[in-house]
């Protein structure tokens, strides 16, 4: 074999190596990526999945369930062209796709869930934050307007005030329970107040009326049981509970740099 043919295999064995080294790498970077974003989707689908799951029936308006069944249609979309051999994947698109019918089926507005579970409140404030934190994140990559996103952050706002004030009446339940009339009359003056001091003239009307009765009940019975001992202001422990209450609204509506962190959607 004469030098030249030599340096020819030489050169034609180099570039074969040279092309099957970049095969691989971009084989290897391709299967990186396809991981990548299977956990990335996995982690929205299982986010989108606590949403829907931690409210009560009937809690979230049209409008937040709709976006949130939009977006888990679209994550099971994409998992299951990206692992098509998984049927839990079409499973859930099918069972999210139904549910998504059946909402758009519904013309009237819901009547406010009211909650009493000190736990599911806790849960569904959670549920609330993370929907809060996704449509942030849908308005900064353009997905949705700035119309959109302040009218959902409205509405999540109002679901907030909402649970808040449950949160007041579960205590103030409570402590009636436990006899301590003065600090379950103060939870609902709390609540009322918080009332007066963020809602809208008439939205939460009938609620309004049911917690004044109740206020006044509980007045009524601290003034005529001149014996009870829970005349007496409460204590340090149950004062530093309410104060955590009542930080929760405000904590809730003014921690915007929270929203803007990195989390899964990104």
């Amino acid at each position: 074999m004469s030098s030249v043919n030599i340096i020819a295999s030489i050169i034609v064995l180099l570039a074969t190596l040279v092309c099957y080294a970049f095969v691989a790498q971009t084989l290897r970077q391709k299967r990186e990526q396809r991981k990548r974003v299977l956990t990335a989707l996995k982690a929205r689908s299982r986010s989108f999945k606590f949403m829907i799951n931690g409210f009560p029936e009937g809690f979230l308006p049209r409008e937040l369930t709709l976006l949130v069944q939009r977006c888990l249609i679209d994550v099971s979309e994409q998992l299951a062209k990206l692992e098509p051999r998984e049927p839990s994947h079409m499973q859930d698109l099918q069972s999210i796709t139904t549910q998504m019918t059946e909402t758009q089926r519904t013309t009237k507005p819901n009547k406010p869930v009211i909650l009493e579970s000190a736990q599911q409140i806790k849960e569904v404030k959670i549920c609330l934050e993370e929907l809060y934190r996704f449509i942030h994140h849908q308005e900064s990559k353009s997905a949705i307007n700035k119309g959109q996103a302040d009218n959902y952050r409205n509405q999540i706002k109002i679901l907030t005030l909402q649970l808040t004030v449950d949160g007041y009446v579960a205590q103030g339940k409570a402590a009636a329970q436990a006899s301590k009339i003065k600090l379950a009359a103060h939870y609902y003056d709390l609540a009322l107040k918080l009332i007066a001091r963020e809602a809208r003239p008439g939205q939460f009307d009938q609620r309004v009326a049911s917690l004044k009765t109740t206020y006044r009940q509980l007045m009524e019975q601290l003034t005529t049981d001149v014996d009870d001992d829970d005349h007496q202001p409460a204590d340090e422990a149950e004062q530093a509970e309410q104060e955590d209450i009542a930080d929760e609204w405000d904590k809730f509506d003014s921690d915007e740099g929270s929203w803007k962190k990195k989390h899964i959607y990104d």
